[in-house]
């Protein structure tokens, strides 16, 4: 393969995997608790500009900010889905409700962000310095530890869902909430963990992405809907669609930026179009609900 496409796909991958993770969240949030998370921008950019707060004023190591970061965005998406989602839920014809009170919370949050951070944009200083070369490639240290915490968390994610007993409560609760709950399963915890972890993982993602790219307040509705059309490429009800998704959508922009420029966006619409053209329940989903 030639250099500069294998460092155009090493780019694409870095780039793929924060939509992957961010994909990821938002299947898991919709296929389990039947929720468009319009919001769910918010809690990247709450993850981003947490880490870079804890690391400008208080002296914070990367780790630990990122830490504080995942645990904030998730004591966020708890109190957004006891407060507000909870109550509106079970109601008979909700998604109405649910979308205006989802956008509720994204005005609030985005509201809030704005007055806390500013409007000036920030990066958070260099974790690691240095480069990684080879077989004609380059990648910053910075992007290659990215790279590296996005497929582990990815991976957690997937093998948490298949594999454990919490994973399969959400796949039953995403099959039949009612079933579900007469064979014992807590419903409504469910739905609460759910919430829980995809706002963590959008707390992850803009946290790690705050050492590679700069922060700004709009960062978060810039990247729903850019997430919201992986979902759509991959399947809406699979988790493995969503990585596939994201770093097709990754790899894409990379190679459209490099040979196109501005054309990349149009480029990336017209793929994904075809695709779902074909494939109208995404790569690796299905034409119906579960």
């Amino acid at each position: 393969m030639p250099a500069p496409f294998a460092q155009l796909i090493v780019d694409g991958m870095g780039m793929g995997l924060i939509y992957v993770i961010l994909a990821a969240g938002l299947v898991l949030m919709m296929n389990v608790s039947g929720i468009l998370l319009i919001a769910y921008g918010e809690f990247y950019a709450i993850g981003a500009i947490t880490v870079w707060a804890c690391v400008e004023y208080l002296g914070f190591p990367f780790v630990v900010a990122l830490a504080v970061a995942v645990v904030g965005t998730t004591i966020v998406g708890l109190a957004s889905y006891r407060l507000v989602f909870q109550r509106i839920q079970h109601r008979e014809n909700n998604f109405l409700s649910q979308v205006v009170a989802a956008v509720g919370l994204m005005l609030i949050l985005g509201q809030a962000i704005l007055l806390i951070f500013g409007t000036v944009p920030q990066k958070v200083p260099s974790v690691i310095t240095g480069m990684v070369k080879g077989f004609g490639i380059i990648i910053s240290l910075e992007k290659l530890l990215l790279m590296v915490l996005a497929l582990t968390v990815t991976v957690a994610l997937f093998l948490i869902y298949e594999k454990t007993r919490i994973g399969r409560a959400m796949r039953a609760v995403a099959f039949n909430a009612d079933v579900a709950s007469l064979q014992g399963v807590n419903t409504n915890g469910i739905y609460m963990a759910t919430m829980g972890i995809s706002a963590s993982l959008a707390g992850f993602a803009g946290g790690i992405m705050s050492g590679v790219y700069e922060i700004y307040p709009e960062m978060g509705h810039n990247i729903f809907f850019s997430v919201l059309l992986v979902v759509m490429l991959g399947g809406m009800g699979s988790i493995a669609g969503a990585a596939l998704g994201g770093l097709i959508l990754g790899i894409t922009l990379s190679f459209g930026l490099y040979f196109t420029g501005g054309m990349a966006q149009i480029i990336l619409f017209v793929i994904i179009g075809v695709i779902l053209f074909f494939r109208p329940g995404g790569l690796l989903g299905s034409r119906t609900k579960l």
